[in-house]
């Protein structure tokens, strides 16, 4: 099987059983989600054993998975869901002494809830910004565009490890430039989850 084939013919052929498949979807996205994760948790170790987890439920329930999106989207929204499982765990005593009112959020009124996020939204925008201009210029058609390393390469005239290197570059600069803010971003996913 050549490695430069698009994701879902890839996908297609592991829910025949093709392991060499697997194998290049592992390959092509395994190191970028466990830099993905480390956006939110700070441990390798558990980002590393979170982004193996996917990759084996999505081995064995192969048959019946349905991905909508592209492959990589059903991927990394699969990482940030377990992530946030992952830190509702390690945090769930700071809320143990809340009872169940204090914890509903009142559905006619957001806005502190909208102000924090448009605040957070200006933080991560920020962060965006002042990666390096090839590195931002790459993220974004990977994460607002919804386009393949495949795609960018061909636009950009590059090599998909080119672009592989570039987004584990703003990966990597924005988990820095994140870090002080991880509790902020993490409580707001947790309380819009709650929410929808």
């Amino acid at each position: 099987m050549q490695i430069d084939q698009d994701d879902r013919t890839v996908f297609d052929n592991v829910r025949k059983g093709d392991l060499q498949a697997y194998h290049i979807l592992f390959r092509r996205y395994f190191s970028d989600m466990c830099n993905f994760l480390l956006l939110y948790l700070h441990s390798n170790e558990v980002c590393e054993e979170i982004a193996l987890d996917i990759f084996t439920w999505l081995w064995e329930k192969r048959d019946s998975v349905d991905i909508k999106s592209s492959v990589r989207n059903f991927l990394f929204s699969a990482a940030k869901n377990k992530a946030i499982t992952c830190y509702r765990k390690e945090q769930r005593y700071l809320f143990s002494d809340l009872s169940a009112d204090e914890l509903l959020i009142p559905e006619s009124d957001h806005s502190e809830l909208i102000l924090e996020n448009k605040e957070l939204q200006f933080i991560i925008q920020k962060a965006i910004n002042e990666l390096p201009e090839r590195s931002r210029q790459v993220y974004q058609m990977a994460w607002e565009e919804n386009l393949s390393y495949k795609e960018i390469a061909a636009q950009l005239n590059l090599s998909p490890k080119t672009v592989e290197n570039h987004i584990s570059i703003a990966l990597r600069k924005l988990r820095e430039s994140l870090k002080p803010y991880y509790k902020q971003i993490f409580s707001l996913l947790l309380l819009i989850s709650r929410i929808a």
